[in-house]
């Protein structure tokens, strides 16, 4: 995050509490946002790249237009594939979303992904949790 984006866009709601009874710096703002509607996005990204990677701030393009860019990037040993973390609207942040990275001048496909590609150890707890086999 920083000063362009806010902990909605973010994916950050549950660390915010707007129906607490004390303010803070802030909450007024967030709650003007939740409720006129987000209009973009932290999404994950997969890149289809030729021995480039992403590093963080390229534009993101659909049908001939930027509408987005990236904030951060690289290549995961783990996948074995190039990932970003990209903002993009709304619209086109959904799973299996085709987009493109600009890559050194050059587009490169990107899908939407569901996070996170490696299942750490709390994540494959609250998966065992959630399907009752823990």
């Amino acid at each position: 995050m920083n000063c362009d984006t806010n902990p909605l866009e973010a994916g950050l709601q549950y660390f915010i509490k707007l129906n607490k009874q004390a303010d803070f710096i802030g909450k007024q703002a967030l709650q003007k946002i939740k409720a006129s509607g987000l209009r973009r996005k932290l999404v994950y990204l997969t890149l289809e790249t030729d021995n480039v990677d992403p590093e963080g701030n390229e534009s993101i393009w659909h049908s001939g237009k930027v509408i987005g860019n990236t904030t951060s990037g690289t290549y995961s040993y783990n996948t074995d594939k190039s990932l970003a973390f990209a903002y993009v609207p709304i619209e086109l942040s959904k799973e299996g979303q085709k987009l493109e990275v600009e890559l050194v001048g050059k587009h490169y496909p990107a899908t939407v992904v569901q996070e996170p590609l490696v299942f750490t150890e709390p994540t494959r707890n609250r998966m065992r949790q959630k399907s009752g086999t823990a």
